[in-house]
């Protein structure tokens, strides 16, 4: 997928996406699905443990244009030089080569037909403005984008229920086509996302509401450290996964149990004899927890200084209980934080790399001053500069007929 130091816009991408059918296969697309990356304000790690989460949609998104097709196998291309993959998909196989970031489309597939949906032979060309490996959930929205897609091509009612399609979207990603054992948030936010306005989730219930996050009262930036990571090759994630697993049974006392049941009030009675690893790893999920909520709180109090704080307080959290930040996020973090006109700022995404978000005072002086400030301390400290990605919270997924 194409990565965009100044990206698109999310009609331009389409565009791109359109036209790059049209050359590739001489034919224009019938259809387009789009859906944005995503900005995890707050609730790291918390979606499987079944807790809370503080999200949006952001502007860069991943677009897919496609057609039925006649030819015996499906051909998807993308913009970025990666090869062309083939398959039949009613005889799909995981593919472990180069063609396997087709894997994403594949498990979407693989999860509609078990709906009844009879998605066919067809052929698609994908463009993303999404940095791969940022943080931002590239894999999400290339998932979500290839349902809204293929739920155009073929329509299907799920495709009428964005938190439904965001649940199979999850389950294409947990799959044996995939095998990431990431929660609901990535899909979520991705399809669910409203212009103006974060979102908080409850990964239990799958209830969820909007609270405001204006684009002129608070400025979005990502600092993409370019030190990539990939979930479905591990990277630390399912260690985590398991610890926080481990810990709930242990703690709870149920074999079905998650860090959502544990209260502060539980981990600092029963802790004391869990092992240290699994009660760090706990800490960080239980407390967190609480932080979400008081953020959406805040939120809809306009008290921006509060969420800032409580970022500050969840990427402290990841260093020294989850240790799943690295040095690169915590230089940028730090240096954020120390701008004048910054809120807080923390480790975004799974972690292991990727990028650092930063709430900031919107004022174009106060945006400039911090960027100038990013860019020249972080070059200076590991000889490049990081890419810095202004957004807001932006638009869910979309398809459409062209």
């Amino acid at each position: 997928m194409t990565r965009e130091a100044s990206p698109l816009t999310r009609e331009q991408v389409i565009e791109a996406a359109q036209a790059a059918f049209l050359t590739h296969y001489g034919v224009a697309p019938t259809a387009v699905g789009v859906a944005p990356g995503r900005v995890e304000l707050l609730g790291n790690h918390t979606d499987y443990n079944e807790g809370f989460v503080l999200t949006a949609a952001v502007d860069y998104v991943t677009a897919i244009a496609g057609a039925h097709s006649q030819r015996p196998l499906t051909p998807i291309a993308t913009s970025a030089g990666f090869p062309e993959a083939t398959f039949d998909p009613h005889a799909m196989e995981k593919s472990a080569g180069e063609d396997r970031w087709a894997n994403y489309l594949k498990g979407i597939i693989d999860e509609l037909q078990k709906t009844g949906c009879p998605v066919g032979n067809f052929a698609a060309f994908v463009t993303s403005s999404v940095p791969d490996g940022s943080g931002l959930s590239s894999s999400a929205a290339l998932l979500v984008a290839a349902a809204r897609l293929l739920t155009t091509l073929w329509p299907d009612p799920i495709a009428a229920d964005p938190m439904e399609l965001a649940k199979l979207a999850r389950r294409a990603e947990n799959g044996r086509f995939v095998g990431a054992p990431v929660g609901l948030l990535d899909q979520f936010s991705s399809a669910c996302g409203l212009a103006g306005h974060a979102l908080f989730l409850d990964c239990r219930s799958f209830t969820w509401k909007a609270v405001p996050l204006p684009a002129e009262k608070a400025g979005i930036l990502l600092a993409n450290t370019n030190v990539k990571h990939e979930l479905a090759a591990g990277g630390g994630y399912s260690e985590r996964h398991g610890q926080c697993m481990q810990a709930a049974r242990q703690l709870v006392g149920r074999g079905d149990a998650k860090l959502r049941d544990v209260t502060p009030a539980l981990l600092e009675s029963k802790g004391i004899g869990l092992d240290p690893v699994l009660k760090q790893r706990a800490h960080h999920i239980v407390y967190e927890n609480v932080r979400v909520e008081k953020a959406a709180e805040a939120l809809e109090q306009g008290d921006l200084f509060e969420v800032g704080r409580l970022m500050k307080q969840s990427h402290e959290s990841c260093k020294r209980y989850f240790e799943n930040s690295c040095t690169e996020v915590d230089f940028i973090v730090e240096l954020a934080c120390n701008q004048p006109g910054v809120y807080g700022a923390k480790l975004t995404g799974g972690g292991w790399g990727g990028s650092a978000v930063i709430l900031h005072d919107p004022t174009e002086d106060i945006t400039e001053a911090l960027n100038a400030a990013l860019i020249k301390g972080y070059t200076e400290q590991f000889g490049a500069a990081p890419t810095l990605l202004a957004t807001t919270a932006a638009q869910g997924a979309e398809g459409f007929s062209c």
